[in-house]
């Protein structure tokens, strides 16, 4: 993704991350600006004209902000009154101002005297950014490719982590704050990171799903006063100056946004890709209609998961977005290729803020909870994932638990919420969204901060069986309502809805026969990513994984579903690939450009 790139170490530190930051720039209308550059720290960004980066230089530090803040008109004066607070680490200060900010960011400060650096990011980590020790130098980047390079340019391997790698296979993503490599972790959300010659991280914020305060509100009180929050969120993240597309499927978290949007009366269209072998019919089908209902103009694309597109993902994201969602580049560029740049709206975190998830049966205690969890959001078998990477199961649980231990909550049911959320949502979710951002903004009226503590404070037995949700999506429009759900073929407010509802609440109770049920539905895989993993064994040199049981998969393709394979194909792609080497940067190419800054050309 676009963003900032800090480093601080050696005296040749600025030569090679000037370096470095050559090849993050993925695409040709990439600009390269470096805010820093002395004997012994670096700070630079990287991104397209529209990508939100905004700098203020003082005599004394230089402040940046990436992203968006939506509660206010002036992050510049956000950014002088924040940027002393981080340097001098008044934390509780900063704390408060984080706990109140609706917004995607990752603020940094640079103080000019010392070199060191203080940053904070929003309360859902919305930016993903890394840090790690490569050699001598401390890097704090939102590019793990940027972090890469440089370790290839210190000789540092940076190992696998194999845990991680087991977790992935497993799950899709990895679990707290690793990434896949042993030395690099990400910023947790929340968190306020000093690099001072080392790096510490403090959480400054911590979501708490057991309280719900607004219980004493029935679900029609509730849900007004959810799409109010909802309807300001919409209103606070559309942008005057470029195109506000909102992603429109057939489901019921992107109709909402529209029905928001509409609600408003903010300018935007609809769009929705079309997958080849009509794959999401129904949504195209849905999609339509709900465009129909809103008279919302709604455009269709039909995209393709191509190699090249497969390439791209894997080049910007290193392997921390699952390969098979490599066509939506495809639908991300034919939509700049409509409209130019434009933001991007999404429904992600509606699937978190709105339906019950606290799980279907009771818990003996955090151990069994912890095998519930892997026996139901395990994608690969967690024993056959065993002998690929050589993580046991057991150590897998443990690796579940130890998770489940680490957040504030008491009663196992919000332990589980809390997981989905800051598991799968925040580790997961979040960075498909910021492979959105190599295009375009891309928001979410979902995560608005004010919506979200809301709805996660209403209290279960209001969410079950979509009450909450139909009745949000009826203060937004009627008619989304009366349109089927793609995921059950019925309206949401429907008795068959909540039947259909009722039943994959009992399957979740026995994962056994979820598993059998989900392979029966989806068949084997297809033959392109069964080719797609064929040619990357034939390439790979030393992986995190054994060889024979990689053959067994390959061999036995046919046995396996799809997203299992796309699971393994994007590790084993993440291991074949090697950044290039950084080519070093003729410094005579670094100018004055009379803003307190310097632009490389």
């Amino acid at each position: 993704m676009p963003g900032i790139s800090f480093v601080q170490g050696q005296t040749t530190v600025g030569e090679a991350a000037s370096a470095s930051l050559r090849t993050i720039c993925f695409r040709d209308d990439y600009d390269r600006t470096v805010h820093v550059d002395d004997s012994a720290a670096f700070l630079g960004s990287t991104g397209y004209s529209e990508y939100p980066v905004k700098v203020v230089e003082t005599s004394d530090a230089v402040f940046v902000l990436e992203g968006r803040l939506y509660d206010t008109d002036d992050e510049e004066r956000e950014l002088r009154s924040l940027g002393p607070k981080l340097l001098e680490e008044r934390l509780e200060a900063v704390r408060s101002w984080v706990a109140d900010r609706d917004g995607d960011f990752l603020v940094l400060a640079y103080e000019k005297e010392t070199g060191a650096v203080s940053a904070v990011n929003d309360t859902f980590a919305r930016l993903p950014v890394y840090y790690a020790t490569v050699g001598d130098d401390v890097v704090l980047s939102r590019e793990l490719k940027f972090v890469r390079s440089l370790a290839r340019d210190r000789d540092d391997p940076l190992e696998p982590d194999v845990v991680a790698f087991a977790q992935t296979l497993v799950f899709g993503y990895q679990l707290g704050n690793r990434t896949l490599f042993d030395s690099v972790r990400r910023v947790p959300p929340g968190s306020y990171v000093r690099i001072d010659g080392d790096v510490a991280v403090r959480s400054l914020h911590s979501h708490d799903f057991q309280q719900t305060p607004y219980a004493d509100r029935n679900v029609r009180e509730n849900a007004r006063e959810l799409a109010s929050r909802f309807e300001e969120a919409c209103a606070n993240r559309a942008a005057d100056d470029l195109p506000n597309v909102v992603s429109l499927s057939g489901g019921l978290d992107s109709r909402a946004v529209a029905g928001g949007y509409d609600a408003v009366g903010v300018p935007y269209l609809t769009a929705t890709f079309e997958k080849p072998n009509d794959a999401n019919s129904s949504d195209v089908r849905l999609a339509e209609r709900i465009a129909d209902a809103l008279d919302a103009d709604w455009e269709r694309y039909a995209v393709e998961r191509t190699e090249r597109h497969r390439e791209d993902l894997l080049e910007m994201k290193q392997g921390l977005n699952f390969l098979a969602m490599s066509f939506l580049l495809d639908f991300l560029e034919q939509l700049e290729a409509r409209h130019g740049k434009f933001t991007y709206v999404t429904g992600d975190g509606g699937d978190k803020a709105l339906p019950d998830l606290t799980p279907p049966r009771e818990f003996d205690g955090r151990r069994d909870l912890a095998e519930y969890v892997v026996d139901t959001h395990s994608i690969f078998d967690p024993e056959e994932a065993a002998d690929l990477t050589g993580v046991s199961r057991e150590r897998l649980v443990q690796s579940v638990q130890a998770r489940l231990d680490s957040y504030p909550e008491s009663a196992y049911d919000a332990q589980y919420v809390h997981f989905l959320v800051r598991e799968r949502g925040m580790n997961w979710l979040n960075h498909g969204e910021d492979r959105n951002r190599y295009y375009c903004w891309s928001v979410s009226p979902f995560y608005a901060t004010e919506f979200f503590d809301y709805a996660m404070s209403v209290p279960a037995d209001q969410k079950r069986r979509s009450r909450l949700q139909a009745a949000f999506l009826e203060e937004l429009g009627p008619s989304l309502c009366d349109i089927e759900n793609a995921n059950y073929d019925a309206p949401v407010s429907s008795v068959t809805h909540e039947l259909k509802l009722l039943g994959v609440n009992l399957v979740s109770r026995y994962p056994g026969l979820r598993d059998a049920i989900t392979s029966f539905l989806n068949g084997g895989a297809s033959d392109e990513v069964t080719e797609a993993l064929a040619n990357e064994v034939r390439r790979a040199g030393e992986t995190p994984f054994d060889d024979t049981a990689v053959a067994d998969v390959v061999r036995n393709g046919g046995d396996y579903r799809g997203q299992e394979l796309y699971n393994l194909l994007t590790l084993l792609a993440t291991t074949n690939y090697t950044p290039a080497r950084p080519v070093r940067t003729d410094q005579t190419a670094v100018i004055t450009d009379g803003e307190g800054y310097r632009k490389e050309k």
